[in-house]
């Protein structure tokens, strides 16, 4: 039988468990897919009457059955983002075939609403600058890496099976603010340019978001978004010479930022993604392929999200605040960097915890 709970995956997620918050803030019942051993922490304040926490792999359909079974509702977000891995298949894996597990299994238990999780990263650019919007046509293959490509492929599968299911598909732009406790690519960024790990910046754009806005965005899909169609949930379009700007007014960042051509920055990231493969076999600071990526300009025009769901976001130095002050609060910010984060506070702004 058929109940109301709502069935969410990547639940402990920097985006997933803000996406529970709201949705247990609302009333709902939600049962969260937990992978086994996954760091569990942003859940904990949540825990109580309402949420069921249960393990489980996307990746195994016969648990995706058992634990899917009786639910309504579907939030799917459970992907592998990483700018790197040893290899790559594990990526592919999971953000396409773990995608097209998840959405198999919910129109085969008949669920009535299925929210899928994409990303900017499988909408095109305008080769004009201008913003992108749903419509743009991929056109960034030869200029993506591997997580990039996988959630363009996983997209693809979305859309595939809208005649089979009453499917939404939101597509975040790049999410700041507080939990991340990974951190997501963004987010490290963010840590290291601050920290003073990066120093340098080229040519290329951005776009931010706050996360809450983003989760937000993904209840308002439910409610509101047309079976089939794709949602851009973007933010602030910058130029990522801007955001340093942004950084030294709003946070106070006080190190000098050298500006490169894109191609010193490309060979830098093919030494470090060398001594990833073969020394360190950890995620590097920049590989050629985030270079590729972000030296595009990822605009993105949230019109229709705006129009169709009421789609709203708040002002970026006010995510760009909250973001700092998250990551100095957990230690991800070295400590004489911490009164970087009290800079521009408002006076009604609540208290650092």
């Amino acid at each position: 039988m058929t109940t109301n709970t709502v069935f969410v995956t990547g639940a402990a997620g920097f985006i997933g468990h803000h996406v529970v918050r709201l949705l247990r803030e609302a009333g709902r019942p939600v049962r969260a897919l937990i992978r086994p051993g996954e760091d569990i922490r942003n859940l904990d304040p949540l825990r109580g009457h309402g949420l069921e926490l249960v393990e489980g792999d996307i990746l195994d359909r016969v648990a995706l059955h058992d634990r899917m079974s009786d639910c309504s509702t579907v939030y799917h977000l459970a992907a592998l983002y990483r700018t790197w891995v040893p290899d790559p298949k594990i990526i592919y894996d999971v953000n396409v075939t773990g995608t097209a597990n998840v959405l198999a299994t919910a129109a085969a238990l008949g669920v009535r609403r299925l929210v899928y999780t994409s990303s900017i990263a499988a909408i095109g650019v305008d080769p004009g600058g201008a913003p992108a919007d749903e419509t743009t046509a991929y056109n960034l293959w030869p200029h993506a890496f591997d997580y990039v490509r996988s959630k363009y492929l996983a997209h693809q599968v979305a859309l595939a099976f809208t005649p089979l299911l009453n499917l939404v598909i939101v597509n975040p732009g790049m999410p700041l603010g507080p939990g991340d406790i990974a951190p997501t690519p963004t987010g490290r960024t963010l840590i290291d340019t601050l920290n003073g790990k990066i120093r340098v910046s080229f040519d290329g754009g951005l776009n931010l978001v706050d996360v809450e806005d983003v989760a937000r965005g993904h209840l308002l899909a439910e409610t509101h978004g047309r079976r089939g169609e794709a949602y851009l949930l973007t933010g602030h379009n910058l130029s990522i010479s801007a955001m340093v700007e942004q950084l030294r007014t709003v946070v106070g960042l006080r190190h000098g930022m050298l500006r490169i051509p894109a191609g010193l920055a490309t060979a830098f990231g093919y030494l470090l993604e060398g001594w990833a493969e073969r020394v360190s076999r950890r995620e590097p600071l920049i590989t050629p392929g985030t270079v590729a990526y972000t030296r595009q300009r990822l605009f993105y025009d949230n019109t229709k999200a705006r129009e169709e769901l009421g789609f709203t976001v708040r002002p970026l130095d006010e995510t760009l605040r909250r973001a700092v002050e998250w990551f100095v609060t957990h230690g991800q910010i070295r400590a004489d960097a911490a009164t970087l984060s009290l800079r521009g506070r408002h006076p009604h702004d609540p208290p650092l915890p």
